[in-house]
């Protein structure tokens, strides 16, 4: 097994990298040629707020983890969305409407049908179906040393077998199975443990899911009134595809990166606010997605003011006031 320590995003796609250069096998999959390491790959990045990659030659998308995280949040799955900010989202879609294996309805609205998930825009779940985040709120409410706050993404109800019994034929089967919360014994720290069954460096780990995860942290550490402790994450089976090789040879070759944390100071406390600003952020996105005369509108809460001004500028070419420091270094220079 290979075990390493980051401690930022920057850092890890240098260091994962070079392991990959190093260590990565050869294969054939899916009429793809990839990388792999051999063995599993068990990393902790001790810095989860640094998650923006300011890497010139990753070519890191400023708008997708964004786009992406708040997609999740509101536990959708409509491609009509996400193909916005990403359009070959499409090529992994059975019915190019939905995205079957997309965490969103997983998170928030869990059932035990064998029906895929076709969810648009809501946060309602009904009598039938768990919200994955209340759960995870009530088992701290119960006792803060709980070691069972945890999100199943993956469904084998979904995934396993078709409605006929068959084994499951589809474009789209759920690379991310589990996210552990747990706080840390000796202090107030909230850490998250992410576990994966397949991983990419460049479309998946780097790419989203680095980023989703630990914005996920931060926004439950706040609402649990903990703060941001370490971020975990276990790769059953970590690549790069033979198209991102040049890429991965010139990360493996840096020097020197900066990870650059920071925490947002937050208004919400709860769930319940949470979701608020969930839903207030997302009609704000449909709104200036329209193309219709949009004015800019005042984000009160720092955390979602930067959530907010990244899809702005996406949809926009304006001006704003970050708060994180960092985001207008990205913008910048990438």
């Amino acid at each position: 097994m290979f075990a390493e320590e980051y401690k930022g995003i920057n850092s890890f796609l240098v260091g994962a990298s070079n392991l990959l250069c190093k260590y990565g096998v050869k294969r054939e999959t899916r009429d793809n040629i990839c990388y792999e390491l051999p063995e599993p790959f068990y990393f902790k990045i001790a810095e989860p707020t640094a998650r923006i990659v300011t890497i010139p030659c990753r070519k890191w998308s400023k708008t997708l983890p964004y786009a992406e995280s708040l997609w999740i949040a509101s536990g959708r799955n409509d491609l009509d969305y996400i193909t916005y900010y990403l359009r070959r989202m499409r090529d992994f879609s059975d019915d190019q409407v939905f995205a079957r294996g997309a965490y969103g309805p997983r998170l928030r609205h869990f059932n035990g049908s064998k029906t895929d998930y076709k969810v648009t825009e809501t946060l309602n779940a009904s009598s039938v179906e768990i919200d994955q985040l209340r759960y995870i709120v009530e088992c701290f409410n119960a006792e803060t040393s709980t070691r069972r706050a945890i999100i199943s993404m993956g469904d084998v109800m979904k995934d396993d077998f078709d409605t006929e019994g068959c084994l499951k034929k589809t474009l789209d089967i759920p690379c991310t199975r589990e996210l552990h919360f747990i706080k840390q014994p000796s202090s107030n720290k909230l850490d998250v443990i992410v576990k994966m069954r397949s991983n990419d460096i460049i479309w998946g780990a780097s790419a989203v899911n680095i980023f989703n995860y630990t914005f996920m942290q931060e926004y439950m550490a706040a609402i649990l009134g903990l703060e941001v402790g370490n971020y975990f994450h276990f790769a059953d089976n970590f690549h790069y595809y033979d198209r991102h090789k040049e890429m991965v040879e010139q990360l493996s070759e840096i020097k020197e990166v900066v990870d650059e944390p920071y925490t947002y100071d937050k208004t919400f406390r709860n769930l319940s606010d949470f979701d608020n600003l969930v839903k207030g952020l997302s009609s704000e996105e449909r709104k200036m997605r329209s193309g219709k005369g949009y004015s800019y509108r005042e984000i009160s809460d720092p955390f979602f003011r930067d959530w907010y001004n990244v899809l702005y500028l996406y949809n926009r070419e304006a001006k704003v006031e970050f708060v994180n420091p960092t985001l207008p270094q990205l913008y910048n220079s990438i």
